[in-house]
């Protein structure tokens, strides 16, 4: 794993901030932002001369929030050319903040009361399903809605298509082809239901934009059938388990399940069948089959081609991978970066600050995703730690052990830095939290920055 200075080059050296000074100082702040993960920029700056730096860059108006975030988009783009498949998973979250920033900010959510607000934000995260590989973000749009628009539903149904919010999956996709440019032929969107648009669907087919996108509404086929009834009634392909974990109240289980797909011809609605041709497209449906108070039901539309169970199945086993985005959400935003936690005055600031601290999210989500890996047993930890970080490990954790001749494997770094940073696994899942697995990543640095001075001395 890349030290926080090289990571932070290699994604924001390319960031054209008009100025090279102003470049050269955002990379600084990011590697300090990443070596001390869910702190201030101040208590993660070394000197008094980086905070005063880091908050001339926050505040200065001639710096772009998205210049910032470019440079590390196309650094995505950069590695996306080494693989063979690419996931594209989407997800819109929101930003809350309750302090005086939230006079220049707008409610997030249909209730309009209370003091806090927010920005919305639409991520875009690149992943290699071979590899099992998050490669980084590919795009993010964050936006504050008017509140002169609230309450007026009754003029959605006139409003253009590229004034609506839901225009965000097609201008994602047109920013992704942008900057992946051939390697867009290789990428596969991955959206849950809000992506069930007839219009973002006919610019996907007609562009020969590739996609996974779970159905919302039972809709009409050329055949005249409905997509869902058409769907429950097809022969099954065949059945697999997944595993259903715990969450609230829900037991943890293994949940059988029922495969079936087809090829499909989805029309518009009815008002829009003269200005949209049908989507041609395969219907995945999966039902479980298990006994179960909430038994699962997926209904997908892919352009993928398929012939048999095992096609179909890989269609589910990609989405089921978009989990991954809504989990670099909560890395971002409560169980990482902390970044609603970051108290800028204006929103301008804020957001630079926001979009930093969304690729120090994803330089920690890569790190617990490779000690979560199947294969992380038989990988040796020199992949993420260097020799002296996994010999300080090894010493804090098995005190009277003599050090290995070889370096232990990337399983056994994964859970030593989560136990360092109080992980107990109570729940037998062998999974580190995240506040847990940094934890123990701030603390392995303070072992490695005290060792160094006592060899200084």
């Amino acid at each position: 794993m890349l030290t926080e200075l090289e990571w932070a080059h290699t994604n924001f050296s390319k960031c054209d901030l008009g100025d090279k000074r102003r470049t050269k100082r955002l990379i600084q702040m990011a590697s300090h932002l990443a070596g001390n993960v869910g702190r201030s920029i101040v208590k993660s700056s070394p000197q008094e001369s980086d905070v005063e730096g880091s908050y001339r860059l926050i505040r200065n108006k001639n710096v772009d929030a998205n210049a910032i975030a470019e440079g590390a988009f196309q650094a995505s783009a950069e590695q996306a050319k080494s693989s063979q498949v690419l996931l594209a998973l989407e997800d819109t979250t929101s930003l809350a903040y309750q302090h005086s920033v939230a006079n220049e900010l707008s409610y997030t959510s249909s209730a309009q009361s209370g003091s806090t607000k927010g920005f919305f934000v639409h991520s875009v995260m690149l992943f290699d399903p071979i590899q099992e590989a998050t490669l980084g973000l590919i795009e993010q749009r964050r936006w504050i809605r008017d509140e002169s628009k609230f309450g007026k539903r009754k003029v959605r149904a006139t409003t253009p298509y590229e004034e609506k919010e839901s225009f965000k999956w097609q201008q994602a996709s047109e920013n992704m082809h942008k900057r992946l440019g051939s390697e867009m032929a290789k990428c596969i969107s991955v959206c849950d239901r809000e992506a069930d648009i007839i219009e973002y669907l006919d610019y996907k087919q007609q562009h020969g934009h590739r996609f996974v996108v779970r159905a919302k509404s039972n809709r009409p086929l050329s055949n005249d059938q409905r997509l869902y009834d058409y769907a429950s009634e097809l022969a099954p392909a065949g059945t697999y388990q997944v595993a259903v974990a715990q969450k609230g109240g829900r037991k943890a289980r293994q949940a059988n399940m029922e495969v079936k797909f087809a090829q499909v011809e989805v029309k518009a609605p009815a008002r829009k069948q003269q200005q949209y041709q049908p989507i041609k497209a395969h219907v995945v449906l999966c039902n479980e089959i298990s006994e179960s108070e909430s038994p699962l039901t997926w209904v997908l539309l892919t352009t993928e081609v398929l012939n048999s169970k095992e096609d179909a199945l890989k269609i589910v086993k990609y989405y089921e991978a978009r989990w991954k985005i809504e989990e670099f959400h909560k890395v971002w935003k409560s169980e990482g970066t902390q970044v609603e936690n970051l108290r800028m005055q204006h929103a301008d600031n804020l957001e630079r600050a926001a979009v930093i601290l969304a690729f120090v999210a994803i330089r920690l989500y890569q790190l617990k995703e490779q000690g979560d890996k199947s294969d992380a047993a038989q990988v040796s930890c020199e992949t993420c730690l260097s020799t002296l970080q996994w010999k300080l490990l090894w010493k804090k954790r098995h005190k009277q052990k003599a050090l290995p001749k070889q370096p232990p494997s990337m399983k056994w770094a994964y859970q030593s830095l989560g136990r360092l940073g109080g992980w107990k696994d109570s729940k037998k899942t062998g999974r580190v939290s995240w506040r847990s697995l940094w934890d123990g990543w701030n603390k392995l640095e303070s072992l490695v920055e005290g060792y160094q001075m006592f060899q200084e001395m």
